[in-house]
């Protein structure tokens, strides 16, 4: 029998050459098939674990994380008036925020509408606006039918005469900011119930109004209806007691925020009471112009 080992140097050696090339030429052709062959046989992926299928076949935003997406899809309406807790910080409202808002509810409140969430200490009317297209208020809590304009509204005397309309103030007349309630607010020409309601509560969270000029920090007040208010001269603001007042207090009044609120707290845990506005501005916790503002709410004894 021959030996092919022994024949192949036998060959001229541009033989020996042609029969290598052609041997590499048949190794790599047997390879590429085995390859080829191997990718045809191996399983394919699941179409449920496909990522269109894990985003829901693209009816959520490109870019946002799984669990984000998910938690988008499983929001529903809810009442603001019996919502639990965790729905709350599903919506991503902070733990802080949501024990504020149930400590609020059990006091009592009742919320109406959306923008009523926004009375609740420490939210922002980014938190209100993200709730928004998901508050659904109950029929037992909505708002009872309102009361018609006082430019609409008519008063019936008892004997029978026909009825007289109360309309808008003609002249200027001044108000005074911190005794009017909504109804004599809405005799003002420029003002409705949104604007008469949103003043008397920055009143309450204000403790009074000390000048007519605070006004203008109420976003929907225009600066042209300021003419029409007065601050009486023995109008007294409510104080606050800095060493004493709860964090609740503190916290609820526009001129502390939640951050300057834990701070003060913290300081006068650690260092006693503070006892003047020397004092309190040494702490750095508020700037000279943040105390200008609040100097006429603030007591230290």
């Amino acid at each position: 029998m021959k030996n092919p080992f022994k024949d192949y140097f036998y060959y001229r050696k541009s033989d020996r050459r042609a029969i290598v090339a052609l041997g590499c030429i048949a190794v790599f052709v047997i390879g590429v098939l085995m390859v080829v062959d191997g990718r045809r046989l191996s399983p394919q992926p699941s179409p449920v674990m496909g990522k269109e299928n894990m985003r829901g076949v693209g009816n959520e935003p490109d870019g946002l994380p799984i669990e984000e997406e998910m938690s988008v899809r499983q929001r529903v309406a809810f009442d603001p008036n019996t919502v639990d807790s965790l729905t709350l910080i599903g919506f991503g409202i902070k733990a802080w925020k949501v024990k504020n808002f149930l400590h609020y509810r059990a006091a009592g409140k009742v919320f109406r509408s959306a923008e009523d969430l926004g009375d609740t200490y420490g939210w922002t009317a980014e938190d209100v606006q993200r709730l928004t297209p998901y508050v659904s208020v109950g029929a037992a809590y909505q708002k009872r039918k309102e009361t018609p304009r006082f430019e609409e509204r008519k008063e019936h005397k008892e004997d029978g005469a026909k009825p007289v309309e109360t309309k808008k103030f003609h002249t200027l007349t001044k108000v005074d900011v911190n005794e009017a309630d909504t109804a004599m607010l809405r005799r003002i020409p420029g003002i409705g119930e949104k604007i008469s309601v949103a003043i008397v509560r920055y009143r309450q969270r204000l403790g009074g109004f000390h000048s007519v000029e605070q006004l203008r920090e109420i976003s929907i007040v225009s600066p042209e209806l300021l003419e029409w208010f007065t601050v009486s001269s023995s109008a007294a603001v409510q104080k606050i007691h800095l060493n004493k007042a709860s964090f609740q207090v503190l916290n609820s009044h526009p001129y502390i925020s939640y951050e300057q609120t834990k701070a003060l707290l913290q300081y006068i845990r650690l260092y006693g009471k503070v006892k003047d506005e020397e004092t309190l501005l040494a702490t750095g916790i508020f700037t000279k112009e943040e105390l200008e503002k609040l100097r006429p709410y603030i007591a230290y004894e």
